[in-house]
């Protein structure tokens, strides 16, 4: 078996879903598409989604091969560089949707999503981005596509404009309790909007990435410096605290009478999507599946958060090891508030600002974004120069 293959016997994974979790694969490309392994993993491995990346495109365009016959028809095309990167975008967004139409068919539309970006440079400006993304779900057209929106606040009228228009959204970048039901009154604002113009509620579908894992460490390098017993007790357990509190929220939410009317109308449940799990750690079996007598953090945190109708997008080592040396223990997330709200009540004490970290975590995210994009102009600019030469 080749060492990037997961056997059908991964248990773990079969008990993760069976949990209740959706396992989506993160970093998906044209190489994952044109190999055919996003097919085999949909049965393998038990993935049924997919999250496209321009940091990946950049990378694969830069360094790889698979998008060389594209981009030379493009070139000799004439298309103008946006219009390039937009081709190599939509082309991956709808092959993922079509080896995912038949999960998102057995599912009725639960999973088979795939998950595209918007331009991150629209990130604060909302009017560009819901244009960029009617865009996109033009362009695309197919049932199951995500068009992930930055949780900025900017962002979170571009998801309630979008989910009133019935353009399914990713809600990326959250690492506040905070921001997250800031974003839950935003997709209940656009489901009513809908509502109000007649629109099916079954048509406005979201989820909101919940950045746990980098908002743990973010908040274990504050507590560094000199020794301090509370301070030490409160390392290691933000991440999972910040899913818990946040999974109350969603049930909560999800109680209400507001939630009830819209849920009567057709409404989906705004999932949870777990993410940043390969951040969680320094490498180590995540990076290479190799290493199975250390307990290593990306495997820690996709055990940590386990609850009903939740999401873990994972990159591809990250999906290996967990399929490897993964080891569940039920639920961890659901009836956990008390245990969340003490670790939470320590930090604030310990002076751990998490809503002004969340700020910092997201505008980091953003740029990241923004970089890879430029990343992505000047590999494609670099090819098609080469070509006009």
């Amino acid at each position: 078996m080749r060492s990037e293959e997961i056997s059908p016997a991964g248990a773990v994974l079969t008990e993760l879903v069976n949990e209740g979790v959706s396992v989506w694969l993160d970093g998906v490309s044209r190489r994952s598409l044109a190999d055919g392994s996003l097919g085999r993993r949909t049965k393998d491995a038990c993935v049924t989604g997919a999250v496209l990346s321009l940091q990946e495109l950049a990378e694969e365009v830069r360094d790889g091969t698979a998008y060389q016959d594209q981009v030379e028809l493009l070139g000799r095309r004439g298309i103008p560089l946006d219009e390039a990167i937009r081709a190599l975008h939509f082309y991956d967004a709808r092959w993922a949707c079509d080896v995912l139409r038949s999960v998102f068919a057995a599912t009725k539309s639960t999973d088979g999503w795939v998950s595209a970006e918007l331009d991150p440079r629209f990130a604060d400006d909302a009017r560009a981005a819901i244009a960029e993304a009617r865009a996109i779900v033009s362009a695309v057209n197919r049932p199951n596509l995500l068009v992930k929106v930055p949780g900025t606040p900017s962002g979170l009228k571009v998801v309630s404009d979008c989910v009133a228009e019935g353009i399914g959204v990713n809600a990326t970048h959250i690492s506040s309790v905070q921001r997250y039901g800031e974003l839950i009154e935003a997709y209940f604002e656009g489901l009513e909007r809908a509502l109000a113009s007649g629109r099916p509620l079954t048509a406005s579908v979201s989820v909101a990435s919940f950045e746990a894992a980098r908002m743990g460490i973010m908040v274990d390098a504050s507590l560094d410096g000199p020794a301090d017993e509370g301070a030490g007790r409160l390392r290691g357990r933000a991440a999972l605290a910040l899913a818990r509190a946040a999974y109350d929220l969603y049930e909560e939410r999800l109680g209400s009478d507001r939630w009830r009317k819209l849920r009567t109308s057709g409404a989906r449940p705004q999932r949870l999507v777990w993410t940043g799990a390969d951040t969680a750690g320094t490498g180590g079996a995540a990076g290479t599946g190799d290493a199975p007598d250390t307990k290593h953090a990306p495997v820690r945190h996709v055990e940590e958060l386990v609850a009903w109708s939740t999401v873990h997008a994972m990159s591809q080592p990250t999906l290996t090891a967990v399929a490897r040396w993964g080891r569940l223990s039920g639920d961890t997330l659901t009836g956990e508030s008390s245990a969340a709200d003490e670790v939470l009540t320590g930090l604030r004490q310990h002076g751990v600002s998490i809503d002004r970290m969340a700020e910092e975590l997201t505008r980091a995210a953003v740029q990241r974004s923004v970089s890879s994009r430029l990343d992505l102009d000047g590999s494609v600019r670099d090819r098609l120069s080469v070509l006009d030469g």
